[in-house]
């Protein structure tokens, strides 16, 4: 696999928190590798041969000529690299807690033409009364420069500090996170946001990676939708961050880390 960029220094990461804790958002450039750029590069042009279009129906959403796929820990392995980003996680680790998940591994290929897509929050999906704990955190990975004209994500600064979800038809005010290509954003689930309406004449190429503290149920069922075969190939580190490990005594088999039974399952020279 392509060597990833290395985590960032405690005092840069330290700023990065502060930022997070302060606007809901913070920009970490040269997080990608020019040489993992351009495999991403490769991957979605290939995934665009296979699967035209992306994996989910056009929709006000989730775009009308945006490309989306997903299940991607199915696809090449250089999604297994991106979803363990040591830089991304070293970031994550400090917003989400010890035993955060991978919530959703997923593509924000946006094409010209598209509108902005409505503002919004990440962990409305749970449905917990603000303010409370923060229980996601989106990173938004600039395969392309982000700019104000080809959609770049838009947020509003200190929503995340606010004590209720957007109301629909609100005006409010939201910046673009304009950042060179090779950057991460981490974009905190209580912070409002959506991707801009891309108005020059070529797509704007993105990963949304999704992670939720390690209590929380992810949006993809990632345990289920990888084969036990393909389970077994990825790194411990990533393991833990599909679910098969504890999280404060959640998610266990016989209070042991469920990876205990995979292993007994499906490891080398074993039969379900």
């Amino acid at each position: 696999m392509t060597a990833s960029v290395k985590a960032p220094e405690p005092s840069e990461i330290q700023q990065h928190i502060d930022a997070i804790a302060r606007q809901g958002f913070t920009i970490l450039e040269g997080a990608i590798s020019a040489e993992l750029q351009s495999d991403l590069i490769a991957e979605l042009q290939r995934l665009e041969s296979v699967r035209p279009g992306g994996d989910i129906p056009p929709g006000p959403f989730t775009g009308h000529v945006t490309r989306r796929w997903f299940d991607l820990l199915n696809d090449a392995p250089v999604w297994q690299q991106v979803a363990i980003h040591p830089g991304v996680l070293a970031v994550l680790v400090k917003i989400l807690g010890d035993g955060f998940l991978l919530s959703t591994l997923g593509t924000a290929v946006i094409g010209p033409g598209e509108k902005a897509q409505p503002l919004h929050v990440d962990d409305t999906v749970y449905a917990f009364p603000r303010p409370h704990p923060n229980l996601v955190c989106n990173t938004m990975w600039a395969i392309d420069d982000f700019t104000a004209e080809n959609g770049a994500t838009l947020v509003v600064p200190e929503s995340n500090t606010w004590d209720h979800d957007p109301v629909p038809g609100t005006d409010y005010q939201s910046i673009p996170l304009v950042m060179p290509a090779g950057s991460v954003a981490f974009v905190l689930g209580t912070c409002y946001h959506g991707a801009g309406a891309n108005t020059s004449n070529a797509p704007r190429r993105a990963l949304t990676i999704n992670y939720c503290n390690g209590s929380m149920r992810q949006q993809e069922n990632l345990m289920l939708g990888i084969h036990p075969d393909r389970l077994m190939t990825f790194s411990a580190e990533l393991q833990d961050l599909l679910g098969f490990r504890m999280c404060k005594g959640a998610g266990h088999l016989s209070a042991t880390d469920p990876r205990q039974e995979l292993e007994r399952r499906y490891g080398t020279g074993n039969s379900p």
